[in-house]
């Protein structure tokens, strides 16, 4: 992931979006700076992809303040679209 930046020479990311902490670990321990890492707000987050949302905060993803406090019981309410 961060060989691209490298090549095209990038040393520091002022604002870091995704949620992903394999992607921001992966920058940073190769001597990226990132500076700030924006969450994603929830109302931005389509009521269809709350389910994969809410499995990916409680698997790990970094989601910020938005998203704390996910547990089992949260995770088990999530439903998707009903068809």
């Amino acid at each position: 992931m961060p060989d691209p930046l490298h090549f095209l020479g990038v040393t520091k990311i002022h604002n870091f979006i995704s949620m992903s902490d394999m992607k921001y670990n992966a920058i940073v321990n190769t001597g990226i700076e990132i500076v700030n890492r924006v969450e994603i707000p929830k109302e931005l987050v389509p009521d269809d992809a709350q389910v994969e949302i809410t499995a990916k905060v409680f698997h790990g993803y970094n989601a910020g303040k938005a998203y704390q406090g996910i547990g089992e019981n949260e995770l088990k309410k999530t439903v998707g679209r009903e068809y």
